[in-house]
């Protein structure tokens, strides 16, 4: 069943953006450009008049709920998602390929995975062999745009994957792809039902429970140094939504320019733009998903899965059992290693990418897809 995401905006919620974009107060400038303490304010400011006067949110909330829509509730949990049926198919047919379940990360929609999923479910409009088509389940996290967020801390993410995938779409057997949070989230679904996850693709892999540090390979322990360093260059976000993100979080839900600052700083930092965001995201992308973070009014509640693993109400990953295709993109947060990989996974694919980060469903969609295809044909 096709339906539309929660998105009840109306002219009064426009008009009342607007008017707090127009109204900002912004903060007294230093005697520094550029992005060297954080976000750029001449682009910040760019941003945030074109998004008082000429951005069309219209359009976009057209674009959106024209996708392919379905809901669900498990427990009482409103869940949104994306759904697309493997071309040739009506829905009730099955394809060969396995159904996938794709995840996004932070600070992203389940938009982000749309481009991705068309190539899964219709590569032969991108080139590709409709013989690789599959069906593609994009779930909109709870608490991010689209889903609400869970009701209780101790409910965990893939257990409402799985049963989305299964008793709700009857898929017995499928695959998972996730990013970032996505990954953890795919990683734990693999771990909690290997009877009915066939393989994960991942851009990310969770750290080892224990580590001998005897054993640490030279590239291992490069790695570890590079993500030491990463946390202490950039990691402050992440440490403040473990540790304090409800004091962030009224912030950046009144100010709409503080959340477009705090979206648009990662989008630079963390892709493959050379320093310049536009060459990755247009400004309607950037403005949409900053319009979608505010108008749920999600920014804090996306804060959640940050502190509820520091807090460890989170299902750590042990050691997943099935199949893992692992492909790092060079500008993403970390590279892993394969070795690294293979301490907590069953690895058997691993692409290093020629291009891309953090936001590789957006920055590569064809290399992403290209790669999960080939992953998808090993476990026929």
């Amino acid at each position: 069943m096709t339906t539309t995401p929660a998105l009840d905006v109306s002219a009064r919620d426009l008009d009342d953006l607007r008017r707090r974009v127009r109204q900002t107060r912004w903060a007294q400038p230093w005697p520094i450009g550029g992005w060297e303490a954080g976000a750029d304010q001449d682009e910040l400011r760019r941003l945030a008049a074109y998004w008082a006067d000429g951005f069309d949110w219209e359009e976009q909330s057209r674009r959106i709920e024209a996708l392919p829509w379905g809901s669900a509730t498990l427990d009482g949990i409103p869940l949104a998602y994306l759904r697309f049926d493997a071309e040739g198919s009506d829905g009730s047919d099955r394809p060969a390929r396995l159904p996938i379940v794709l995840t996004n990360g932070w600070p992203s929609s389940a938009l982000e995975l749309v481009e991705v999923a068309r190539r899964l479910a219709a590569p032969s409009q991108f080139g590709g062999d409709a013989a690789d088509a599959t069906t593609v389940i994009v779930p909109a996290l709870p608490g991010f745009p689209f889903s609400p967020q869970r009701a209780s801390h101790d409910d965990q993410t893939h257990e409402l994957w799985h049963r989305l995938m299964t008793d709700v779409l009857g898929f017995d057997r499928y695959a998972a792809h996730g990013g970032d949070l996505g990954a953890g989230i795919t990683s734990r679904l693999a771990q909690a039902h290997p009877e009915a996850v066939a393989g994960i693709h991942l851009l990310a892999v969770a750290a080892p429970a224990h580590v001998d540090e005897t054993t640490l390979t030279d590239e291992e322990r490069r790695y570890l140094a590079a993500v030491q360093a990463w946390v202490a260059e950039e990691g402050g976000y992440q440490h403040e939504q473990q540790t304090r993100p409800l004091t962030l979080a009224p912030a950046l839900s009144d100010s709409p320019v503080g959340l477009l600052a705090w979206i648009l700083e990662k989008h630079r930092a963390w892709s493959d733009c050379a320093g310049e965001v536009s060459r990755v995201f247009s400004d309607d992308y950037l403005l949409t998903l900053a319009s979608l973070y505010w108008f749920t009014n999600s920014i804090g509640t996306s804060f959640r899965p940050y502190w509820e693993y520091a807090a460890g109400r989170t299902v750590r990953v042990e050691r997943v059992s099935v199949p893992t295709a692992v492909a790092v993109f060079p500008h993403d947060l970390t590279q892993p290693p394969r070795s690294w990989a293979e301490r907590s996974y069953d690895v058997t694919r691993y692409t290093a990418m020629p291009r891309g980060g953090h936001f590789a469903p957006h920055e590569a969609p064809e290399l992403l897809a290209a790669d999960i295809v080939e992953f998808l044909r090993s476990l026929v």
